[in-house]
């Protein structure tokens, strides 16, 4: 490409000032291959130039079908296809739309050929980047059939293949949701790349890379962690280590896909296997770093974050303590320049510091950097509630757990009421998935009560959340609730016995045994030993404190007898 490029000078001449000269044509092929993707392992040109090129090369080819050369409408409808391209990579999409559409009304548009099949391509991009999904799709599929079609020769080897039409098909269906039948045409895409012969997969292995990426980033959303697995084993022995070094954009794509190949493994049970693969991401985006700042810290974070996840599942908490320091410095600096965008990673990020914290026994300190987080997602709230308000009510309720255990009682209550008020709301406006949710943060907020010495409080919160979680276990699977009825069952007793205790304390016997009879009721709906020994527990403080009065209040309240026994063996 660099020989042809010093032709150019000569060539200019040949054109003519307006193109009209017997060089015009030549000097429009020449433009077209400078401004043309080259598979060999080269710095490209600066896509401004190209840009120039090719809009030079349509100019030329405009010239040369007014003046009716011979093969004047296929080299314009060429050079507008690969303008589209370039156009494409500018983010000038409508432009390249309509470069592509011109490109297909060629008087040989009809025949199959790369050049047609290039130019559908091109419009499926547009389309697609465009948010006009269903236009992309006929596009994409109108590509691939093309292709398919063509005869291929070797000038056409920079218009693409049917390994990329199906790749950028199965690309739309994953924007447009329907994850699955994305999956299965990169499958379609990835065998039809292992077929080709080693010179052919040696020009396609960026295309290669990023099928392989984009295909294990859809099987971890359709939680295809095993398959996810098989396709990462397949990547390392496809794509050689050295190839990110050879080809810049390649380094992205084996980043992203290290990161969701480490997720798949983890989710999938192999902890070691997810840690290394975590660890190889992060290697991966440092050198990204190094190359491109900006774009390699905006992927250093997501794979830190993969890899602290990863640490605490394997206990290895100094190690996570140290990357999750790390995370929330680069989140930091990134969000000094773009805080929209990487504030909310940044409340993340401090919410898992705070755990480290916590872990370590410093719960001032757990405290402090939980309450910065929640100030960033309150601010990213006012940005965006339907988004964020959730990841706010999290934290809260993460704030309130800290708080309590720092014995600050209060603002354990206030976190937890703001919490659990966010999380009803959103329940009530038709996130039923998050009902669970608001059964947890009851009791979140029913232990801060408790704290808080609120009994009658933090008893009302706890048996909320028995009911909340009664009425799941009856619409669903009631083993996925059982361990969270039995938290809520034995937090009430305990709540009850001491508000029993505090009533009489203050000398309100009738009130004490209110509590008592609720516990007893409890013990009616639970097997669970611990509530039947704090229900015979309570029940004989109440009776060695005040046998008379709670004797009496109990006959006249319940018509019965006080209990000689609670407890229930068996």
């Amino acid at each position: 490409m660099r020989a042809v490029r010093v032709l150019l000078p000569v060539l200019r001449p040949l054109a003519g000032r307006d193109g009209h000269g017997r060089g015009g044509m030549l000097l429009a092929a020449a433009l077209l291959r400078c401004s043309s993707p080259h598979w060999a392992p080269r710095r490209p040109q600066p896509l401004e130039r190209r840009l120039a090129w090719g809009a030079e090369a349509v100019a030329l080819s405009r010239a040369a079908v007014f003046r009716a050369r011979s093969g004047a409408p296929g080299l314009l409808a060429r050079s507008l296809a690969l303008h589209a391209q370039l156009l494409l990579q500018a983010g000038r999409y409508a432009d390249a739309l309509a470069a592509a559409e011109e490109s297909l009304t060629a008087p040989d548009a009809h025949v199959p050929s790369q050049r047609t099949a290039f130019g559908h391509l091109v419009k499926t991009h547009a389309l697609a980047r465009l948010d006009r999904a269903d236009e992309a799709l006929v596009a994409a599929r109108d590509s691939v059939a093309a292709y398919r079609s063509a005869v291929p020769r070797r000038a056409d080897l920079p218009l693409g293949s049917t390994a990329a039409a199906l790749r950028a098909q199965a690309w739309v269906l994953g924007r447009a949701g329907r994850t699955a039948e994305s999956v299965t045409v990169y499958f379609e895409c990835a065998e039809l790349l292992r077929a080709l012969s080693v010179w052919r997969q040696a020009r396609l292995v960026v295309l290669q890379t990023r099928v392989l990426a984009e295909l294990i980033g859809g099987l971890r959303v359709l939680g295809r962690f095993g398959e996810a697995a098989a396709v990462g084993d397949d990547f390392r022995e496809r794509v050689p280590p050295f190839v990110p070094w050879l080809y810049p954009e390649a380094r992205l794509l084996r980043a992203a896909l290290l990161i969701d190949l480490a997720w798949c493994l983890g989710a999938g049970g192999d902890l070691p296997g997810a840690r290394a693969t975590a660890e190889e991401s992060v290697a991966c985006c440092r050198a990204l770093r190094v190359s491109d700042p900006a774009v390699g810290d905006s992927v250093l974070v997501l794979a830190l974050d993969c890899l602290a996840h990863h640490l605490d599942r394997l206990d290895a908490h100094a190690e996570e303590r140290v990357v999750s320091e790390e995370l929330v410095r680069i989140h930091e600096q990134l969000a000094v320049t773009d805080p929209d965008e990487h504030e909310p990673g940044l409340a993340a990020a401090l919410d898992s510091l705070a755990r480290c914290h916590r872990r370590d026994g410093e719960g001032p300190e757990s405290v402090a950097v939980t309450e910065r987080g929640v100030e960033l997602y309150r601010r990213a709230v006012g940005r965006d509630p339907l988004l964020y308000e959730g990841e706010l009510a999290r934290t809260l309720c993460n704030l309130s757990i800290r708080r309590r255990m720092t014995d600050d009682a209060t603002g354990a209550m206030a976190a937890g009421d703001e919490g659990l008020a966010i999380t009803r709301r959103l329940a009530e406006s038709g996130g039923e998935e998050l009902r669970p949710l608001v059964a947890d943060r009851l009791r979140i907020l029913g232990r801060a009560r408790y704290r808080a010495a609120d009994d009658e409080g933090a008893a009302a919160c706890f048996e909320e959340a028995e009911t909340v979680l009664r009425e799941l276990m009856e619409a669903g699977d009631p083993r996925a609730h059982e361990a969270g009825l039995a938290a809520a069952q034995s937090a009430l007793a305990k709540a009850l016995g001491a508000a029993a205790d505090g009533h009489l304390d203050a000398g309100r016997t009738d009130e004490a045994v209110a509590a008592l009879r609720r516990l007893r009721e409890l013990t009616g709906r639970t097997a669970l030993t611990d509530v039947h020994a704090g229900c015979v527990s309570a029940f004989v403080r109440s009776r060695d404190r005040d046998a008379e009065g709670t004797g009496e209040a109990w006959r006249r309240m319940t018509g019965e007898a006080w209990p000689s026994f609670v407890y229930r063996l068996g």
